[in-house]
C-alpha cells in the first residue's frame, strides 16, 4: 500500500496536472496523418512531422534533468515548457501546413522532455521504497490525459473541422499552467549540488550499462504505440474508410487498455508475475496485436487487436519504467531518469519515420512486420536487462538511502 507524505489534495492536483500535460502534448495525435493524408503530404514527410516530438525529447530530456538538479527548481522549466505548445498549435491553426504542424510536435516534443521533473516530483511524494510503484501509479496519467484528449478532439474534428481541434491541447496547456501554481515541491534539506557535481552524476549514469540495456528495450516497447497507434493504423482505417469519429475510438481502445495494465501492474502484475514476467507476458501480446492487425479489414477485427496493442504496451512499458529507479540513489533519481527518458526517445523519433519511409517505398504491411520483428528481440533481451540491474552495485550509503530491491521484486 502507498504510503503518501503529501495530503490527498496535493496529490489529486499534481495528478490532474499531469492529465492536462497528456492532453496538451498528445491532444491532436490520433487525427494528424490522416488529416495530414487529406492535405496532400507525403507519408516520408508525415512521419518526420510525427516524428518530431520525439527528436525534440531525445535532445533536451538528459540536460534538462541535470540542469534542473543544480537549480533545484523543476516547477519553472515544467511551466515553461507548457508554454511552447500553448503558442505552437494555434500558430498551426492560422497556417496549416507541413512546418507549422512540424513546430507544433518540435513544441510538444520541448515539453514532452519535461515529463522527467513530472516523475521525480511525484516520487517524492511517497517514501523511497515506493518509488517504482508510484512511478507505474504517475503512468496512468498517460492514457487518462489521451482518452480524454481523443473523446474531445474527435467531437471538435467531426462537428466543427479538423483545425478547430488545435484548440483543444493549447487549452489543456494553459490550465495545467494554471494548476502548477498550487503544486508544492518537497523540500530539499540538503544544499543543491554544483554543477561539477551533477555533471559527475551524468558522467555516472552514461557509464553506467545497465541503463542503456533498459532504454533500448525501452525504446523499442514506446516505437510501437509511435509507429501504430499514431501512424499506421489510423491511416489503415482511413483507407478502410473511417472517419474522425472511428478514429477516435480506435486510439481510445489503446488507452483504455493500456490504462488498465499499467494500474494493474503495481498492485497484481509486479507481485503475481514479477518485473520479468510482466515484461515478457507484455513483449509477446505486442507482437500478436502488430502481426494481425494488417491482416483484416474488419473494424470490429481491428478494434479488439488495437485493445491487446494498448494493454500489451502497458504491461512492457511500465516495467522498463519501473526498473529505470531501482536501485538508484535519491540524490541521482533526476539524471537516471532523464538519461532513460532520453534513450526512449529515440523509438519516439525513429518509428514515426521508420513508418512513413516503409509507407512510401513499400507498403503498410511491411512497417507492422518489422515492428512484429523488432519486439521479439526485445523479448529474448528484457531477462538480460532485468538482471544486469539487479546486479548494479552502488556505494553501501547510497545502496542504504535508494531502498534496493530484492531479487524476487525484480524476478
Amino acid at each position: 500500500m502507498f504510503r503518501a507524505l503529501f495530503s490527498r489534495p496535493e496529490l489529486l492536483t499534481f495528478f490532474t496536472m499531469s492529465v492536462l500535460f497528456f492532453i496538451c502534448i498528445h491532444g491532436f495525435d490520433a487525427f494528424m496523418a490522416p488529416y495530414m493524408v487529406r492535405l496532400g503530404i507525403e507519408p516520408q514527410t508525415i512521419g518526420m512531422i510525427m516524428g518530431a516530438s520525439g527528436l525534440a525529447s531525445l535532445c533536451i530530456r538528459f540536460p534538462l534533468s541535470v540542469i534542473s538538479d543544480v537549480m533545484k527548481n523543476r516547477k519553472v522549466f515544467m511551466q515553461f515548457a507548457l508554454l511552447l505548445p500553448v503558442i505552437a498549435w494555434p500558430l498551426a491553426w492560422m497556417f496549416p501546413a507541413a512546418l507549422t504542424f512540424w513546430l507544433a510536435k518540435l513544441a510538444c516534443g520541448i515539453a514532452a522532455a519535461s515529463w522527467v521533473l513530472y516523475n521525480i516530483i511525484f516520487i517524492r511524494y511517497f517514501r523511497r521504497d515506493d518509488a517504482p510503484a508510484a512511478v507505474a501509479l504517475l503512468a496512468l496519467a498517460g492514457p487518462i490525459g489521451v482518452f480524454i484528449s481523443n473523446a474531445i478532439c474527435g467531437a471538435v474534428a467531426l462537428w466543427l473541422g479538423s483545425t478547430q481541434a488545435f484548440f483543444v491541447p493549447a487549452i489543456a496547456g494553459c490550465l495545467a499552467l494554471l494548476l502548477s501554481l498550487r503544486v508544492r515541491e518537497e523540500e530539499d534539506s540538503h544544499k543543491a549540488p554544483h554543477l561539477k557535481a551533477c555533471i559527475d552524476s551524468a558522467k555516472r549514469q552514461l557509464a553506467d550499462r545497465s541503463i542503456w540495456f533498459i532504454g533500448l528495450l525501452a525504446t523499442v516497447v514506446i516505437l510501437v504505440p509511435f509507429a501504430t497507434r499514431d501512424t499506421l493504423t489510423p491511416i489503415y482505417a482511413q483507407q478502410l474508410g473511417a472517419k474522425a469519429g472511428t478514429l477516435a475510438v480506435l486510439s481510445n481502445i489503446h488507452l483504455l487498455f493500456y490504462g488498465v495494465a499499467v494500474a494493474l501492474c503495481s498492485s497484481v502484475f509486479y507481485q503475481r508475475l514479477g518485473l520479468v514476467n510482466t515484461a515478457l507476458v507484455g513483449i509477446g501480446l505486442q507482437i500478436i496485436s502488430s502481426i494481425f492487425v494488417p491482416l483484416t479489414s474488419n473494424m470490429w477485427l481491428i478494434y479488439l487487436w488495437q485493445g491487446l496493442a494498448g494493454f500489451s504496451f502497458g504491461m512492457a512499458f511500465a516495467v522498463f519504467m519501473s526498473l529505470s529507479v531501482v536501485n538508484t540513489s535519491e540524490h541521482e533519481q533526476t539524471t537516471r531518469m532523464g538519461l532513460f527518458q532520453t534513450i526512449y526517445s529515440c523509438g519516439m523519433f525513429f518509428g514515426p519515420v521508420l513508418m512513413g519511409v516503409l509507407l512510401q517505398h513499400v507498403n503498410v504491411y511491411a512497417g507492422y512486420w518489422v515492428i512484429g520483428g523488432l519486439c521479439l528481440i526485445a523479448g529474448v533481451l528484457t531477462p538480460l536487462a532485468a538482471k544486469r540491474v539487479q546486479q548494479r552495485q552502488l556505494p553501501p550509503a547510497a545502496r542504504k538511502a535508494s531502498g534496493m530491491l530484492s531479487q524476487d521484486a525484480v524476478k
